[in-house]
């Protein structure tokens, strides 16, 4: 039995799998020949054991009671404990740490089925020092960080669905830089059990897949909630807001008119998409975060900054310097700063299903020694509610180009499913890279 399923999506894969037209292992196979064949081009694994996720398959085969995505190739983020896989949270200082016990995500990712192919490059401890992950639609550019391996192995076609996380840009930059969907959850709505902490009010986990009904399936497997076909017909959608906010001129002309046409063409559709001003409160929320993420990370990784400050990078000695250096009341006036924005938010959300705005500044940078600005995901990170990245269109060097939709504090799974009529109405499908 052979399969290509590495362009098949995680529920036609399972769908597949239970009428008997694959197995599991027909498609591990074809996912570890992809990953012979690409990743030593791009780097998206730091652990990878093609015996393991074999006999993984293969066990999953013989296996009569199917979870919502038995069979389904995952790849994690190295920053998310593994039983069986190394964990070194990107830094020399933990490169031989084996975790006791598997995070409760990749638990529960097990319970639905899904198999771990493989452990995926993060940043340096989740921040901005990049490590050696290519982007996967052109090698020469960055995949953004610093979910970057998840993001570039799911792109390319290594793993179906990727782990992921988000402290301020981390998920939805190298989503909109690799061209495919992805999605922050709702701070606190999934459990972060073995996941290394960055900044314990910003932390949230994430998922990197090629459809959002894959996005829908992945979440109902962490959290345990029902099914869109389980579920009481959603309210009809009111509006979504185009919101320029205060950096729109940051944004690239490609970026902006990949968002002004979906607009349009969601116009066409039937969906209401209106302006909107850029809230006092909202102005900021930036500067707030900066604040937020080095007071909180200055604690968090303080046994590393006084052990063994060799071997931190510079960036992520400084940022631990700054949060040192800021004041418990400049850390208290930001969450205030926070809380306001939050009020603000949650009565937007009463008018707008969703805001549409960018992702990321412009398309993937050239080089691999950065990982890009963070600067349209802070603002959402936060306020700490959930966004779906979309990639949407390629720029002049056909590099892919996103926009991200952001919902109410808690509204998920509402989200989710806006996401997937917006998608549709704009016929995006998420194309490997060809070899």
């Amino acid at each position: 039995m052979s399969s290509d399923a590495c362009s098949m999506t995680a529920t036609q894969i399972v769908a597949d799998i239970s009428s008997g037209k694959l197995t599991a292992e027909a498609v591990m196979t074809d996912h570890l020949a992809r990953i012979n064949a690409r990743d030593s081009a791009v780097n998206a694994f730091i652990d990878f054991d093609p015996d393991r996720a074999l006999k993984l398959a293969r066990a999953a085969d013989r296996q009569t009671k199917k979870g919502i995505l038995h069979g389904v190739p995952f790849a994690v983020k190295d920053i998310i404990d593994t039983l069986d896989m190394p964990t070194a949270w990107g830094s020399p200082i933990y490169a031989d740490f084996q975790a006791p016990r598997n995070a409760s995500c990749v638990e529960m990712f097990l319970l639905a089925g899904a198999i771990p192919i493989g452990k995926t490059v993060t940043t340096e401890f989740a921040y901005f020092s990049p490590g050696p992950t290519r982007n996967p639609h052109n090698l020469e550019h960055t995949p953004g960080g610093s979910s970057s391996g998840s993001a570039a192995a799911v792109a390319d076609g290594m793993a179906v669905l990727g782990l992921g996380s988000q402290t301020a840009a981390s998920l939805t930059r190298p989503a909109a830089y690799c061209g495919v969907f992805g999605y922050k959850a709702s701070y606190g709505s999934i459990d972060l059990q073995g996941v290394m902490g960055l900044a314990t009010s910003l932390d949230s986990l994430g998922l990197l897949a090629r459809s959002i009904d894959d996005l829908i399936l992945s979440r109902a497997a962490l959290c345990g909630t029902l099914l869109p076909n389980e579920l009481p017909a959603d309210p009809a959608p009111r509006a979504i807001a185009l919101f320029k906010g205060p950096h729109w001129h940051e944004a690239s002309r490609p970026i902006q008119d990949a968002i002004l046409e979906s607009r349009d063409v969601l116009a066409s559709a039937g969906v209401r998409v209106t302006d909107l001003e850029c809230p006092q409160e909202f102005i900021q929320l930036s500067e707030s975060h900066k604040v937020i993420m080095a007071f909180e990370v200055a604690r968090a990784r303080q046994f590393e900054f006084r052990n063994h400050p060799e071997k931190l990078s510079g960036a992520f000695y400084s940022l631990i310097e700054t949060g040192l250096a800021t004041s418990r009341a400049d850390y208290e006036a930001a969450l205030a700063t926070r809380d306001a924005g939050e009020a603000v938010m949650a009565e937007l959300c009463l008018t707008y299903d969703a805001l549409m705005t960018p992702a990321a500044p412009s398309s993937a940078p050239a080089g691999i020694e950065a990982t890009g600005d963070p600067l349209f995901s802070r603002l959402w990170t936060v306020m700490r509610v959930p966004t779906v990245t979309i990639p949407y269109g390629r720029d002049a060097a056909n590099l892919p180009l996103a926009f991200q939709l952001v919902g109410g504090f808690g509204a998920d799974q509402h989200l989710l499913a806006l996401s997937k009529d917006v998608a549709n109405h704009l016929q995006i499908s998420c194309e490997l890279p060809k070899l």
